[in-house]
Order: C-alpha cells, then structure tokens, then sequence
C-alpha cells in the first residue's frame, strides 16, 4: 500500500529494474512495480478498470552513472536528476574518487568489495583510470589482482626498445577494462602502484597459463624503468609452464629477471632479451643467447616476437598479461 501516486512513482524510480508501475484506483492505493512497459511488451498490457498503468522515459540511474558500486537515486525535486551515494572510501559526483591510499584500496579492500572481477574507478594520482580487477583465483592466487599491462607478441609496441618501458605515458586506456582480451594497453598503475606479488599470463589458441613472481616494489616503473638488471628465481621449468607442452629453452645461461640483456657487449644488439623473462644458451655462457621466454622482448632469430617463446625450432607469439597485487 502507498500513500499517493507520487510514493508509487519514486519507489519505481530508485529501483534498479523498474519500468514501469500499476497503481490501484481503488479506495485503498496498492502499488506493483514492473521490469517492463507497455511500449516494450504490448502483448502482456490490457486496461484494468481498478488500477491505473505508469511508464516512463530513459531515466539517467537506467545508465549505471554510479561508480564502485555507488547507489543511483532519483530525486524528489526532479525526477530527471539523479545523485550517487556512495560506499565508505569513495565520494564525488559519481563516486569516482578513491579517499583511501589505491595500494591500502587494492590490496585490502577490493577482496572486501568486490564479489567478482569487474571495472574499477581509480583516483591515480591527478588521474582518474579506470582499471579491470581480476578478483579471485583464476591462476595466480585468491586476492584482488589489478591489471598493468597486455602486450600483443605479434606488435612492436611493447618490443624491449620501446620507450614505454622507461616513461610514465599510457597506451590505450580503453584496453585496461576489457579483461584477457587481444587489446593491448599501459595503464597508469604501471608507475602508481605498489605491490608484493607479479602476475603474469600468457594466451596462446586461446588458452591462458600463468606463473607468479614474488617481488616487493613501488611500481614496475621501478623495477624496469632505469634498465638495471634485477634477478627472479622462478627456475626454466616454471618460465616454460607458460607455453605449456611446446616451451623450449636451451640448456645453459637460463638467467631471468628484469631488464635482460646479453653480457656480451658484441651481443648486446644481435641476441635475445627481455623486459620480463628468461633467457638461454646452448653454450656455457650468457653473451649469445639464442632462446627466451618473456615480456618485452626482441633480438634472436624473430626480432619481432614482443611476447612469448622465441628460440631454436620455437617462434610463438603470446598475447601477455601483466598484473600486480
């Protein structure tokens, strides 16, 4: 039951679902809220002599203008305006801005907040980004996972030489909200987000392997950004598991990390390296590697494989994820 007309109109508005309302014309006011219309289910509608029908146009809370999961409310004064209420940690107009720290956010809250992956609105720095959280585990561990990167092994883009590597300029913005898709993208959160964890993926026909490297940083920035090697422990095994049954590396050197680069000056531009990875040799030294596995790589027999297992009898190129928590 409703007081008057108007109390059935604005509950209609701050639902979520409702289209549409059917109102009692009778002496006491009963109120039915409808997730259709009469303009988009003609068939279901007929005229009721005791009971009076309401729809409405495109309303903005029908759009999902609130961010992070801020509530759409309708409100009284006109019922075309809207206004957000958001969760504790957000404000602004559409709940876009983060009060707490993005790392404190990422690393305690999201888990909290997020039932499943989805889009989140980041304040980062000055700059509002907004960022796919991978949530769960989906290869890499339970948590709240954000993305950093994706790189297309089959683009220079993200090649070992590419400037990208060493500045604080992003790439593509749209791709970082579309999960483990083939658009590539660098996102603020490369330079603005700590973490204690890497995760990286690899597509290769469509199936997804990932490992993780356990590394405390200020961002990946500060990892890569100056070129100084910074050494990993994962073991070839585990840099193999990325291409699955088909990773090859060749016996000796198996040295990764960060910024590889052959230790032969003679080499430094004619042999494998990587941004991320490992590389190998079948000689007992490190100067001319032939074989690597990686992120941001170039040199060896495909120059141009950015990502992926290059080496040998193997020339794949992956579709690469980097995210970090």
């Amino acid at each position: 039951m409703v007081y008057d007309d108007l109390e059935c109109i604005f509950e209609c508005l701050n639902h979520p679902l409702c289209m549409s309302v059917n109102l009692g014309a009778e002496e006491k006011l009963w109120c039915e809220l409808l997730p259709s219309d009469k303009e988009n289910n003609t068939k279901k509608y007929y005229q009721k002599k005791s009971s009076h029908h309401y729809y409405f146009e495109k309303l903005p809370c029908s759009s999902r203008r609130c961010q992070n999961r801020g509530t759409c409310l309708h409100t009284k004064r006109n019922y075309k305006l809207f206004e957000c209420l958001c969760e504790n940690g957000f404000s602004g107009e559409y709940c876009e801005k983060v009060e707490y720290s993005v790392a404190y956010f990422l690393s305690i809250l999201a888990p909290q907040r997020l039932s499943e992956s989805g889009v989140v609105t980041l304040q980062i720095g000055s700059v509002t980004t907004s960022v796919f959280c991978h949530v769960g585990d989906f290869g890499c561990g339970d948590g709240a996972w954000t993305l950093v990167m994706k790189i297309d092994g089959s683009k220079l883009t993200f090649h070992y030489d590419s400037n990208y590597w060493s500045n604080k300029e992003e790439y593509n913005l749209p791709g970082g909200v579309t999960g483990f898709d083939s658009l590539e993208t660098k996102l603020p959160t490369y330079w603005n987000i700590s973490f204690s964890k890497i995760c990286l993926g690899m597509k290769i026909n469509e199936e997804l392997r990932f490992i993780v490297i356990d590394k405390i940083a200020d961002s990946l920035y500060a990892l890569i950004a100056d070129g100084q090697y910074r050494s990993t422990n994962l073991g070839p095994y585990r840099w193999k598991s990325l291409i699955g049954s088909q990773g090859y590396l060749q016996q000796h050197c198996n040295k990764e990390g960060f910024n590889l680069v052959p230790e032969s000056a003679y080499w430094k531009n004619k042999a494998c390296k990587a941004r991320i990875g490992i590389f190998a040799n079948n000689q007992n030294n490190c100067g001319d590697v032939d074989s690597r596995i990686g992120f941001g790589t170039g040199g060896g027999g495909d120059r141009n494989n950015t990502c992926g297992n290059d080496g040998g009898p193997r020339h794949i190129k992956a579709m690469g994820y980097i995210l970090v928590q």
